[in-house]
């Protein structure tokens, strides 16, 4: 038994077809399918199964509010159609619904610039391919969407809070010492890097104020610390993240 997806011939609708079953039934206009000839046709026709994973994409980002899964499936299309506008498209809006995700995080702290150059960076890759291989006719629409969503995140307040490697420097007694000059390097260029290595600073900074507000002086606090901070301390040395004075890097 396998399953596939598939889509329905007669309103395009999204059909898991079950292998295993002789028919299946449209949920969406009650139309007939019969599952061999479906799922040898997602087989055989690669624009079936390209037209398989946009509809699944769409589904997962408008009904199931599923953003990971959509890009997933986005990317998978492109795979298909390097170039088709449409999973361009679905990519650059799923890619800023996780962007709105992360902006509306509980105890966010936004670092200047942050936010928005995400949104620069999924406009250059996805939106403004999509924009330049779109019909004329429908360009105008994703121009707009796309200055929509910058002066959106533009606008917003921004708040900033000094960026401090808050449990590091409490076990290890102060912000430029070695070790914390490991740990700070390795915040700004491997997890500053990417939007969800940003989010974790984020989350990071959210809660780490308050348990080392709150135990920091506790003996028991910083032995347990201590011990693990020591281990990914001495790793990261280890693939080159110096030990020397540093800077924080500029946002």
């Amino acid at each position: 038994m396998s399953i596939e997806n598939g889509k329905c011939p007669s309103c395009g609708g999204a059909l898991l077809l079950d292998s295993s079953k002789e028919k299946a039934i449209c949920k969406y206009c009650g139309h007939e399918v019969i599952i061999q000839q479906a799922v040898q046709k997602c087989v055989i026709d690669g624009i079936a199964d390209f037209d398989t994973k946009l509809l699944s994409a769409q589904r997962a980002i408008e009904y199931d509010n599923d953003f990971d899964k959509a890009q997933k499936l986005y990317r998978e299309a492109l795979e298909l159609r390097p170039d088709d506008y449409k999973a361009l498209w679905g990519l650059y809006l799923s890619e800023m619904s996780s962007i709105s995700y992360a902006k509306g995080f509980k105890g966010y702290v936004m670092q200047p610039g942050d936010i928005y150059s995400c949104v620069e960076e999924v406009t250059r890759k996805y939106g403004n391919r999509a924009y330049t291989n779109a019909p004329e006719e429908i360009k105008p629409y994703y121009y707009r969407i796309m200055q929509n969503n910058k002066s959106k995140f533009a606008q917003q307040p921004v708040y900033t809070k000094k960026r401090g490697c808050y449990v590091a420097t409490c076990v290890y007694g102060s912000y430029d010492c070695p070790e914390v000059w490991v740990l700070r390097r390795y915040r700004d260029y491997t997890l500053g890097a990417t939007w969800y290595g940003r989010l974790f600073i984020r989350f990071y900074y959210a809660i780490s104020p308050t348990f080392v507000k709150c135990f920091g002086k506790k003996k028991w606090f910083k032995k347990m610390w201590q011990g693990q901070l020591d281990k990914i301390v001495k790793k990261l040395h280890s693939k080159g993240f110096a030990n020397t004075p540093y800077n924080d890097k500029q946002w």
